[in-house]
Order: structure tokens, then C-alpha cells, then sequence
């Protein structure tokens, strides 16, 4: 059964969040997905890009993260932001071969809410990635090889491959837990070693591509108020549920 539509109830810090949430339960063909347009998916914009969210994790999954990016759940060509195995954070694309932009591990942690972001600041055909979490900066590498940065440049990779932006799984790897309020801008909107978390939910602005807070789901479709208008989001089997579990951090 669906949680009803809900207000948002928010905590006001890291290790908090609020209102409904998506719960992935990590069950073979669990995949929510919203045909887009290029302006969500291409993370090389000369704009910039952010994408943020909050999740809370119960297990974390493969080696490459199933979270929310321009991805069908299963082709290689495409990028995704979330943590995979042992807490890492990464954020991976398809460019000659399998990249990503990566932390250490542990940079995440189970059965806690935590925000992230991943912030591109693009000059020509360089994008330049900060990873953060809970408002700080990681430090990060490349291909989860060399020396740590507090940020790493590209200027090879795909800028988009697609219209579908999509979150739950990839092959075999799936997000396992709920993951509320996301945000994707086409500005980095945060620079420097730390930023204070929003004292509120997100909120659409210019910048906004895309906002889903999640209100209900029926069906093959959950219901989300967004920018730039409320909408809805295909919801493959009706395995992706929208709930008030762990809405006050509980």
C-alpha cells in the first residue's frame, strides 16, 4: 500500500531529511525513469551541472551505482551519481570505456541520511568535478587510480547519450534504501571546501532542471511536485514505492 500524499516534515541537518521518500528495494527490475530532454543528462553543460540528493542506504551495491543519472538501467553508455561498495562515492560515466570520478571509501554510511553532490564547473571542453557529502568536500580521484584532489578536470567522455534520466539499478547493482528531494541545476551551485545544507526542502529556481519530491505512486507511476511543474515518472513492475518511512529520521 502507498503512503498518502504527505507535507514535508524537514530536520534541519545533516543526518536528516524530510517528507516522502522513494524506497528501492532492491529487487531485480526495479527502476524509476523519466523521458527527458537533453538538459537533464548532459553533465558537461558550459553552464555547469549539480546534481544532489538525499539517501538513506541499507546496503550499498556493486561496483557501479544504480543512482539517479541520464541511464536505462542497464547500457553501458551513460553516468549515474551514488555510493557502491564499502561507502564510495562515485560518480560514473561512459567515455573510452568505464570512468569515474571517485572518493575513498566509507565516504558514505549505511542506514543514515546523507546528502550529496556532484558539482561540474565546465570551461570549453574541460569539465572540472567536486564530489561532496553532507556539505563537504571529498577528495576525490580519477578511475579510482593516482593521487586524491580536492577536484579532477576531464576533457574526453560522453556529454550525453541520451533522453531518459533514470535511478534504481544498474545490471545487476541496485540502490537499496530511499532517496528523497533531488535536485538537478544546470550551475554549479556550490565551490570552495563546505557549504551549509538548505535549512528547508530544495526549491526551484532558474537554474532548475529538475526537482522530484515524490507524493504518491499508483501503478506504474509515481507522482512528484517538480520543477518546472508537478509531473510523474514511469515506475518499471511497480517495484519503487513511495513511503513516510524513515520521513523524521527514524
Amino acid at each position: 500500500m502507498f503512503a498518502a500524499r504527505q507535507q514535508f516534515n524537514y530536520q534541519g541537518s545533516a543526518g536528516a531529511a524530510w517528507g516522502n521518500n522513494m524506497y528501492f528495494p532492491a529487487t531485480a527490475g526495479q527502476f524509476v525513469s523519466k523521458a527527458g530532454t537533453t538538459n537533464l543528462v548532459t553533465w558537461k553543460a558550459t553552464t555547469g551541472y549539480t546534481i544532489e540528493y538525499w539517501g538513506y542506504w541499507t546496503a550499498f551495491g556493486a561496483t557501479i551505482n544504480g543512482g539517479p543519472g541520464n541511464q536505462d538501467g542497464a547500457s553501458t553508455n551513460y553516468w549515474s551519481f551514488g555510493p557502491i561498495t564499502n561507502g564510495m562515492l562515485e560518480f560514473y560515466y561512459w567515455g573510452s570505456g568505464q570512468q569515474y570520478f571517485n572518493t575513498a571509501n566509507s565516504a558514505v554510511s549505511l542506514n543514515t541520511w546523507t546528502n550529496i553532490a556532484a558539482v561540474f564547473t565546465t570551461t570549453g571542453t574541460t569539465a572540472t568535478a567536486s564530489l561532496y557529502v553532507n556539505g563537504v568536500r571529498q577528495q576525490i580521484q580519477w578511475n579510482k587510480t593516482g593521487t586524491f584532489a580536492d577536484t579532477k578536470s576531464v576533457t574526453n567522455g560522453v556529454v550525453s547519450v541520451g533522453t531518459v534520466f533514470g535511478m534504481g539499478r544498474y545490471g545487476t547493482g541496485f540502490v537499496t534504501g530511499y532517496i528523497n528531494n533531488l535536485r538537478v541545476s544546470n550551475i554549479n551551485r556550490y565551490s570552495g571546501a563546505s557549504y551549509t545544507l538548505a535549512s528547508g526542502p530544495f526549491t526551484s529556481d532558474s537554474n532548475t532542471q529538475l526537482l522530484i519530491v515524490p507524493t504518491d505512486a499508483a501503478g506504474t507511476t509515481i507522482s512528484y511536485q517538480a520543477a518546472p511543474g508537478n509531473g510523474t515518472m514511469t515506475n518499471a513492475s511497480n517495484l519503487v514505492t513511495v513511503t513516510t518511512t524513515r520521513a523524521n529520521h527514524t
